[in-house]
């Protein structure tokens, strides 16, 4: 048992009115990429800029280099324009091919003097030379470069379902096995005592109970990811949010300590008083099983000017730092040493879910290292206002 009286029926001993030390009250995402950010892509805008900037420096090279012949000068172009075409599509294509077209006018029309003169005839067919280049080569690549994303969409489909079989076949028949097991012995031996029989039935309800955490978790992901979860917002005390996530984990907290430290004047967060926990589950339970046992978990929470930080942190094997951000994708998991499978039994779904959760109430998650060792979980909730 815990050495933590329980409140509310949890084993989570809350300090409500402990005096946190400003830097445990409101944690900042980590500066070293740990938290999950979002690469984008150049814009749009940018690529059109960067072809007109590309064919100017064609034709200044050209010009510079002492080329005044127009028909030399134009096969840089088509090739430029090709290039761009290859390499950005074809919107900045058509855009490299217009910007070609005019520095030529600019720079290689007679009679050369780096102006703009009435465009000709050759000048249009040009054009509409460099414009047909744009066009077909970008619109191919185009269509070549949704085909192959296409192909490794099914392709990373293929490896989720053979993951996720294997994650059936392995994860979720080992509880299934424990049951059907448990059941026969009890059908079979008729001479078992009382005390027999109790065991054997509290082991198929426990491996009941981890069967269906596991399709549980696998129906949520589905759910998360097809979008069926409406999330009812509504202003709730951290406290009542953190008995109620502690209180389905009751038989996890019977091992080890919790500790529960929150400040004084803590604001109310707005979340879903049903799918918001699950979140907060999860997470505990992520770090109950990468723990020993007896290994004390401590949850605190912090508030800034526009939002409210949760932070679950344990003494436990510890994230590497080039797997802070991959926890949270699906079906994730950490090798521990010290285990002699391996690997940690379970999904790998707990904290992709969690994450699934709070993004869908405007916030963010993210994992750090623990000092002395261990890991550290943080949810970041918008406040209130900044919510609505």
């Amino acid at each position: 048992m815990s050495p933590y009286p329980a409140e509310r029926g949890t084993q989570c001993r809350v300090d409500a009115a402990m005096d946190l030390h400003p830097a445990h009250q409101h944690q900042q995402p980590p500066a070293d990429g740990s938290r999950p950010t979002s690469l984008h892509a150049p814009s749009g805008r940018l690529l059109h800029v960067g072809s007109a900037v590309f064919a100017l420096s064609v034709a200044l090279m050209l010009f510079y280099s002492g080329v005044r012949n127009p028909i030399p000068t134009t096969v840089p172009f088509v090739l430029s324009t090709l290039l761009v075409a290859i390499l950005w599509g074809r919107g900045p294509a058509i855009t490299a091919a217009v910007a070609a077209s005019a520095t030529f006018n600019f720079f290689f029309v007679p009679p050369w003097d780096a102006a703009f003169s009435i465009p000709t005839v050759e000048e249009a067919v040009l054009l509409g030379g460099l414009l047909a280049v744009a066009v077909i080569v970008g619109t191919m690549i185009e269509r070549m470069k949704r085909v192959r994303a296409e192909a490794d969409q099914y392709a990373a489909s293929e490896r989720l379902q053979k993951v996720l079989l294997g994650c059936i076949s392995h994860d979720l028949k080992t509880p299934l096995t424990g049951v059907i097991g448990s059941l026969s012995t009890l059908l079979e031996e008729r001479a078992l005592g009382s005390e027999g029989r109790e065991e054997l039935t509290a082991i198929a309800y426990r491996e009941a109970k981890q069967l269906d955490r596991f399709v549980t978790q696998i129906l949520e992901m589905t759910r998360l990811e097809a979008g069926a979860f409406r999330v009812r917002q509504e202003p709730l005390d951290v406290r009542s949010v953190i008995d109620s996530a502690a209180d389905q984990l009751r038989e996890v907290f019977e091992e080890r300590p919790c500790r529960v430290e929150l400040p004084l004047g803590l604001p109310s967060i707005y979340v879903d008083a049903i799918l918001f926990p699950h979140a907060l589950i999860n997470i505990l339970d992520n770090a109950a099983k990468y723990s020993p046992p007896g290994a004390p978990i401590e949850i605190t929470a912090g508030a800034g000017i526009k939002d409210v930080v949760i932070s679950v942190a344990d003494r436990g094997i510890g994230i590497p730092v080039e797997h802070l951000h991959r926890v949270f994708e699906k079906f994730s998991r950490l090798r521990q040493p010290a285990s002699a499978a391996g690997v940690v039994g379970g999904t790998g779904l707990g904290l992709a879910i969690a994450k699934g959760v709070v993004e869908a109430h405007g916030g963010a998650i993210w994992a750090e290292r623990r000092d002395g060792g261990g890991t550290i979980v943080r949810i970041s909730l918008p406040r209130r206002g900044d919510a609505e």
